[in-house]
């Protein structure tokens, strides 16, 4: 995840897996049907065999065949999109332009699209267990779990390269290559940094402007807050299913959230948006209201810290279950859309 302080296919389609057991309502029990040890396998995968994946690099590459692997293994249509970006250069010599990816798998529906989205590449100053192998894990666990069920909309599951300050980000690139067919969104879910965190949440997208450089370090943005009923909807989910999941205070955000992960590219281009993450945002450790602290004992990612070790299994197994449960009711048409 960056806060603020050409193309490949490998297109291939596979006969649908079994329906899964179903529920009552028609979709299945995603509590019972996710596995914590299932979810942490993939988070294993990416940052303890792989290791940090730095946009542009071989490990990126290898955690998209990985990733493009377990999709075709579920049956999904599976498309490898290589785009080019500029790594950002942090205050030395500007950086050479390197191909990212994108991995896009579809279970094809009506003209209506639900996109569930994570990106893949991390930082190097650890193994980016948390930012974002956990969020990676969410996207891979909620397609297997979804693979079988029914759907009227066309559902559509990306993980994205080049997020880590990426000029483009692979969301940017994404969207920019819908064109037109960026108005066929029905809504975007977002999951990035959702497995070390103090405290899970859930936020609607907003347009923001962020203050001046002479301004205070806690000066308010402007936030232009866009559709709420996708946050909304995943909130209603959580209290049914159990799932402990809050969103921003109405002191800051007000349920809203800032422009640094996948999700803003689709703000932008006015899709309605939930994004999912764990970050505490109140607290007599936070210095800064209008950003928070990912733990009482600060930030983890983009440290030393974000290793495998650290991940709280139970929490990326609840947003799992949030996730595909979420997806399903838009992508079933049994949400209401707004």
């Amino acid at each position: 995840m960056l806060r603020k302080p050409f193309m490949f296919l490998l297109a291939l389609t596979l006969v649908v897996m079994p329906a899964a057991a179903l529920a009552e309502d028609g979709l299945p029990d995603f509590v019972t049907l996710i596995a914590t040890e299932d979810v942490m396998s993939h988070v294993r995968a990416l940052s303890v065999a792989i290791g940090a994946r730095p946009m542009g690099s071989e490990a990126e590459m290898k955690a998209a065949e990985y990733i493009a692997a377990a999709f075709i293994d579920w049956g999904y249509e599976v498309e490898i999109q290589a785009f080019e970006t500029t790594p950002p250069a942090h205050g030395e010599e500007a950086k050479e332009p390197v191909t990212s990816h994108n991995v896009i798998a579809t279970k094809a529906g009506d003209e209506g699209i639900v996109v569930v989205g994570a990106h893949m590449d991390s930082v190097t100053a650890a193994t980016g267990a948390g930012d974002n192998a956990t969020g990676v894990a969410t996207v891979l666990a909620a397609a297997e779990a979804l693979a079988g069920v029914a759907t009227t909309h066309t559902l559509v599951f990306i993980t994205f390269g080049a997020e880590e300050g990426g000029s483009p980000s692979g969301a940017s690139y994404y969207v920019e290559s819908l064109g037109e067919g960026v108005e066929d969104v029905i809504a975007m879910i977002n999951i990035d940094s959702v497995g070390v965190g103090d405290a899970l949440n859930a936020y609607a997208g907003a347009l923001v402007t962020w203050p001046g450089e002479d301004a205070p370090e806690d000066a308010a943005p402007e936030i232009e807050g866009g559709p709420v009923w996708v946050r909304d909807l995943a909130l209603d989910l959580a209290a049914e299913m159990g799932l402990p999941f809050g969103t921003t205070p109405d002191t800051t955000w007000g349920g809203f959230t800032g422009d640094w992960s996948d999700h803003y590219a689709f703000v932008e281009a006015d899709v309605p948006i939930v994004y999912f993450e764990a970050w505490l945002w109140e607290g007599e450790g936070i210095e800064n209201p209008w950003w928070g602290a990912e733990t009482e004992d600060g930030d983890v990612m983009h440290t030393e810290g974000d290793i495998y070790t650290n991940v709280k299994p139970a929490q990326v197994e609840m947003t799992a279950e949030l996730v595909a449960a979420t997806a399903a009711a838009i992508a079933t048409g049994m949400a209401p859309v707004e």
